[in-house]
């Protein structure tokens, strides 16, 4: 198996999650950077109405200039041209401003995770770096251009870049959508495949200005939440740039250049997790407002066992996505977390849907109104529960749809099996249930490498793939929590909240992957589960490929045909 220092990807391989896994838990101390954090809250608070942003999707005239002026865009970068954070303070400061505003929140993610500031790190000396660089120190406003209207996963872009016959420049031409800071950017950068001699093809990162000739924007995207963000569609018609201003990948490849990949893994958790998290705070705060006071049959509403059943859940996914974001960002051994940092997006927008869900369902009938609706017959406070459930099912598909990445993750953990193999699972102490679900994990995984030797076979099967990126996620999280609540000895009582309701799912995941592979012996044969018994009954493998495609393909109506399959 790899070696090297403790990530949870290497306690997946080994099966074994010990009382020491996971320490010393980092803690943020002062890198927090509290008073920038609070600086550009205060900010936010001052110039920003989230309610009226969410009605005009338009940020008030000059706060992005004031927001340039004071290097909000560049907190990371070094001084003096910028703040020097560290990574978990420019996260902290983010999901600070997100409480009070989740869009202002992902367009400063933008700017400081996908931005030129941000990919000023991948770029080698040279032209290029310099030319962004004097971008940056100007205070530039960027934007970060994947999606096409082909998907947003297709593994070349359909946005070409084509060189002129002097070599100097190349030709880009194609669609981009849902680019967000798109609208008012202007420096881009996007994703483009390089054509080159003899059929010869490769992914690279193209920077254009937004006055380059041939580059227009199109249409401004609406979206159910997440108002604010300028999302645009781009076209490309005959755009020229330098052939120095386009970061190449390697012939053939069809991923991002190496020096890239680094940078779209901290994206999703600037741009997803750190505003899920300030989303989460802000319902918390919502239901702190509207349960204290309030009776029911002259009795106080937080007296109430589902009430508090509610409120303590919430509780504990908030403690879960800081204690996870800790994890991702801080600490020495950090950057080699890569699965951590592949699930963290799903793991905090995730829970941040199950608070705003059940925040709505606390308020009753006041956390389907709207915040106008509120405004104008006088309620006080406006509670803008109705905004935020928006705003939180947005981050479920911003960035990537959760569950495409978490096929990535059940691929990712894949690959370590069917290229290491897998050391012998021990059976471990009794008493001990997350431990054993990890143990269970390992063996199923080695199995699955054992009965699918053609590792194209086995990343072909998704539904297989996005069952173990779930349950590894889950396995992660509350491993996480244990171990941030055993080293700072408190926050035991949240820990164990967010323990029970993680095995609770973890029941439900364990089945459904023992469903998708067609073997509900999956994985148990491999060791005892006499310490956790998690059997269940055997399934036969649903024919999902005869059902959606008869559908699909309009051969038949499962619904009404009598020759189709009744669900």
């Amino acid at each position: 198996m790899a070696q090297g220092a403790e990530t949870f990807l290497s306690i997946l391989e080994s099966g074994r999650l010990g009382p020491g896994s996971l320490q010393p838990f980092p803690s943020p101390g002062r890198a927090a950077e509290p008073d920038l954090a609070a600086e550009m809250t205060a900010l936010a608070r001052e110039r920003i109405d989230p309610d009226e942003l969410d009605r005009t999707g338009a940020f008030p005239p000059g706060l992005l200039d004031t927001m340039r002026d004071r290097g909000y865009f560049r907190l990371r970068l070094p001084a003096p041209a910028g703040h020097g954070l560290s990574d978990y303070a420019a996260f902290h400061a983010i999901s600070e401003v997100s409480a009070w505003s989740p869009a202002t929140g992902q367009f400063l993610a933008i700017q400081n995770a996908v931005g030129a500031a941000a990919l000023l790190a991948a770029l080698p000396p040279g032209p290029l770096h310099d030319h962004v660089a004097a971008r940056v120190r100007a205070g530039t406003v960027s934007a970060f251009a994947g999606t096409e209207e082909a998907g947003a996963n297709n593994a070349w872009p359909r946005t070409t870049a084509t060189p002129t016959p002097d070599g100097e420049h190349y030709v880009l031409s194609g669609t981009k959508l849902y680019t967000g800071s798109g609208s008012f950017a202007d420096l881009l950068a996007l994703t483009v495949t390089i054509a080159g001699a003899g059929g010869d093809r490769r992914v690279g990162v193209a920077f254009v200005d937004t006055d380059a000739p041939g580059l227009q924007v199109t249409a401004q995207h609406e979206f159910l939440g997440q108002r604010g963000l300028g999302n645009a569609r781009l076209r490309l018609d005959g755009v020229r740039v330098p052939r120095d201003h386009v970061l190449a990948g390697e012939p053939g490849a069809s991923s991002f250049p190496a020096a890239v990949i680094p940078v779209a893994l901290l994206s999703a958790l600037y741009f997803n997790a750190a505003p899920a998290l300030g989303l989460a705070r802000a319902c918390l705060r919502l239901v702190h407002a509207f349960v204290p006071g309030r009776t029911v049959n002259d009795r106080p509403l937080g007296d109430y066992d589902a009430v508090q059943r509610i409120t303590a859940d919430l509780l504990a996914d908030v403690y879960a996505m800081e204690s996870l974001t800790r994890w991702c960002l801080l600490g020495p051994g950090a950057s080699a977390r890569t699965l951590e940092r592949v699930v963290a997006k799903n793991v905090c927008t995730r829970a941040a849907w199950r608070v705003a869900d059940d925040t709505v369902s606390l308020l009753g009938a006041r956390g389907l109104e709207t915040a106008a609706s509120q405004a104008r017959r006088g309620a006080l406070p406006v509670l803008p529960a109705e905004r935020l459930l928006r705003d939180a099912r947005g981050m479920r598909v911003s960035g990537n749809v959760d569950f495409i990445l978490d096929v990535n993750a059940g691929r990712l953990i894949m690959s370590r099996f069917l290229t290491d193999g897998a050391a012998p699972v021990e059976a471990g102490p009794a008493g001990d249930a997350l431990a054993d679900d990890v143990r269970r994990f390992t063996a199923t995984c080695a199995d699955l490498a054992a009965r699918h030797p053609d590792p194209a076979d086995l990343m072909e099967r998704q539904g297989t793939l996005g069952a173990l990126g779930r349950i590894a996620a889950e396995l992660l999280t509350a491993a996480v929590v244990r171990a941030r609540a055993t080293a700072e000895h408190s926050g035991g009582e949240l820990a164990a909240l967010y323990g029970a309701a993680a095995r609770a799912r973890l029941a439900a995941l364990w089945t459904r992957l023992d469903t998708v592979t067609g073997d509900a012996a999956s994985g148990r044969a491999a060791h005892d589960h006499t310490a956790h018994d998690h059997t269940a009954p055997d399934l036969a493998a649903p024919d999902h490929v005869k059902v959606s495609r008869r559908w699909l393909d309009g051969a038949a109506d499962p619904f009404t045909d009598p020759g189709g399959d009744r669900p």
